[in-house]
């Protein structure tokens, strides 16, 4: 490039990449200090295994009167009034979970998981849900299953299948992998069919009932920060 020239769009592309990159790399580093420091020996993910990876369920139930609330999640294209969750386990078989402030506004998101059982170290569960856009109107309504095995201490596989009823059948596979790299901190991929498409993530289990999430799409960077508590 001459002196005085404008740099090409490709190397201010590439420069963008990088930074996010970098960035990317400073926050899952930031994630495993905070884990160091302040795990402890409150309970860890051994103790309560997540019931979802990062945003697909995981065969894994919340426990009687068990609850666990999003209370905040930011991404640049995030919509301000789903970012609060309530979920709650109604028995050691069966946890409920909506949307509870979106829903005042017209998008009512309804959606469980029954726990079927568990043989060694694979465990095996049904969700399902609802989701009713009043304003519009439109509904659908899926289920399907989801299989989470325990392959080795520090590696768990979740592979699932979701079926959507209504308005069409649809059938949509989907695989997380869970890698275990201490007590308190998770490294996640999911791969998802419906676009095809990847995500990487970051868990940190603080205090023993915080759930601090980092993830983003793959290849592309655009990172997403949510905090849940779990009591």
């Amino acid at each position: 490039m001459l002196r005085g020239e404008a740099p090409a769009p490709q190397d201010g592309q590439r420069q963008a990449r990088g930074a996010r990159w970098e960035l990317a790399r400073w926050v899952s580093v930031l994630l495993g200090l905070v884990a160091v420091l302040f795990g402890g020996a409150a309970r860890t993910f051994l103790d309560a295994p997540p019931t979802r990876g990062l945003y697909r369920p995981t065969a894994y139930n919340l426990s009687r009167g068990e609850t666990e609330i999003q209370f905040f999640a930011f991404a640049s294209t995030t919509n301000p009034l789903a970012f609060f969750e309530f979920e709650y386990g109604l028995s050691d078989a069966l946890q409920l979970g909506l949307r509870p402030v979106s829903a005042l506004f017209g998008d009512v998101r309804l959606w469980g998981k029954v726990h079927v059982g568990t043989t060694g170290p694979i465990s095996l569960a049904i969700p399902f849900g609802t989701q009713v856009l009043i304003p519009v109107p439109s509904w659908n309504l899926y289920g399907g299953w989801v299989l989470s095995w325990r392959v080795l201490p520090f590696l768990t596989l979740h592979p699932g299948i979701e079926l959507t009823f209504v308005p069409a059948m649809e059938i949509r596979p989907s695989l997380g992998v869970d890698l275990g790299v201490g007590r308190n901190l998770k490294i996640i991929v999911e791969a998802d069919s419906n676009p095809p498409h990847f995500r990487f993530g970051v868990l940190s289990w603080l205090f023993g009932f915080v759930r601090l999430q980092v993830d983003t799409p793959i290849p592309s960077v655009s990172l997403r920060v949510s905090v849940s508590g779990r009591f």
